[in-house]
């Protein structure tokens, strides 16, 4: 890897004074029609583990383009292929990273970029769409469930052709095709209102057993899982891929109450300076203190030909050609390599990095004056979940500023709002997201920047 990449990964702020816009979909769709609706139909996007653990990809949500009036069917129809365009733009750019993308999206949505004379190239493999079911409800061996729907048939030929794999809930109700799909997506049981009942593991284990042998061979998708234990319990096959929401911290009683190891200490006094802005001399020491860090430091840096023709053998040099703020990106991605061995373990510390990057992306584009501060609060609120520990544990070697306090100990302050929108969109909970994305710009903005909070580099 040249320098050149390294130092533009590491040093990913944003700028400070450009506005933020939402990221256009990167395919002929309708923003090339109509720009003002480029980001219409973007939701929240979650990422999404297979069995062995790591990051396979995301599931996209789709937002219905609301507070967009359409004047005639014509508009209706524009909106309709800018949303359908825009969701299919960020679900190409996740395929095309050797991720999945999953999402559910209406049937008049990909009908209307089917109709396109190039619409067949908005779909590419990877690709998983769960379909909503017919009405009336028939039996899925049963054709006449698409008589509601001509050409449904048809329209699930071309995108299979494509790559794109077609699922359903597991519902109870009647599948959109005939025969079976090629992923099914369990749903916990509900209320007679349709509302979601809590479900233990052994619970999903039942259904899991009783799906595997209704569908034998098709793959599971388990996206309504209560938490990481359960998502870690129930991740093998025949699930293909399992989600869960993510809380700001386990509760006390779920972490233990193990003091954190030196090594991980010394990176979170070391973040505490950076954040602060303390003096470059007192970096170095802290660094220097630490032969294995110092170490490693220069290793990377050399391996990277930082200064090509001479070797860096100081850290004094290298601190002060890295600079502050990719020093502290390179020591966050040390700090959350530190977490136990767990089968999630790589998935959680992608997430601690996505969300320590929205915030701080936020906070930038609001102006706010330590945006570093908040990039240690998104991470500082998943330290427990990666190491394992208790709150008090992980904030003992921190000096946080007294916002970040108050909002991870969930006591209110300014800084809270940031870190409970961010939450917000890990679940999926648009309603909470759009109140809380008012005074920030708009939940449209706030969704591009989640994007880029997601993207490699």
């Amino acid at each position: 890897m040249s320098f050149d990449l390294l130092h533009r990964w590491l040093r990913r702020s944003p700028p400070r004074t450009e506005p933020v816009r939402p990221l256009p979909a990167r395919l002929p769709s309708a923003t090339a029609e109509a720009p003002a609706l480029a980001g219409v139909g973007l939701g929240a996007r979650r990422p999404l583990l297979a069995p062995g653990g790591q990051l396979a990809g995301f599931e996209f949500h789709a937002l219905p383009p609301r507070g967009q009036r359409a004047r005639s069917a014509a508009d209706e129809a524009a909106l309709t292929r800018a949303a359908a365009g825009n969701l299919l733009g960020a679900m190409r750019l996740c395929t095309a990273s050797g991720l999945q993308a999953v999402a559910e999206m209406p049937l008049t949505w990909l009908q209307t970029l089917l109709d396109k004379p190039d619409g067949d190239a908005a779909f590419t493999p990877g690709m998983v769409l769960l379909l909503p079911p017919t009405a009336p409800m028939q039996p899925a061996s049963d054709a006449s469930c698409l008589a509601a729907l001509p050409g449904q048939i048809d329209l699930a030929a071309r995108l299979r052709a494509q790559g794109v794999r077609l699922g359903w809930n597991a519902d109870g109700g009647a599948a959109p095709l005939p025969g079976p799909p090629d992923v099914l997506r369990l749903r916990p049981a509900a209320t007679p209102e349709g509302a979601p009942l809590p479900m233990n593991t052994q619970a999903w284990q039942r259904v899991l057993s009783d799906s595997a042998a209704a569908w034998p061979g098709v793959p599971l998708l388990l996206l309504d899982l209560d938490d990481i234990n359960q998502l870690e319990a129930l991740l093998a096959a025949p699930v293909l891929l399992a989600a869960c929401a993510v809380a700001a911290a386990p509760a006390d009683g779920q972490a233990a109450a193990t003091a954190l190891p030196p090594q991980t200490q010394r990176l979170l006094g070391l973040m505490n300076r950076l954040v602060r802005g303390d003096d470059n001399t007192l970096l170095v020491a802290d660094i220097k203190a630490d032969a294995a860090l110092s170490l490693r430091l220069l290793r990377l840096m050399n391996s990277a030909g930082a200064s090509p023709g001479r070797v860096l053998g100081s850290i004094d040099e290298v601190v002060q050609l890295l600079g502050r703020d990719a020093l502290y990106r390179w020591v966050a991605q040390l700090l959350v390599q530190q977490a136990p061995a767990r089968p999630a373990g790589a998935a959680l510390q992608a997430l601690a990095l996505a969300r320590a990057r929205l915030l701080e992306l936020l906070a930038r584009q609001q102006g706010e004056a330590n945006p570093g501060g908040f990039y240690l609060l998104g991470l500082t609120s998943m330290l427990p979940l990666l190491l394992r520990c208790r709150l008090d544990a992980a904030l003992a070697s921190l000096q946080l500023p007294p916002q970040a306090l108050q909002a991870l100990h969930d006591k209110g302050g300014d800084w809270q709002p940031y870190l409970l929108l961010a939450l917000a969109l890990e679940r999926n909970d648009m309603v909470t997201a759009q109140r809380l994305a008012q005074p920030l710009g708009g939940l449209s903005a706030v969704l591009a920047l989640s994007a880029k909070a997601w993207l490699p580099g």
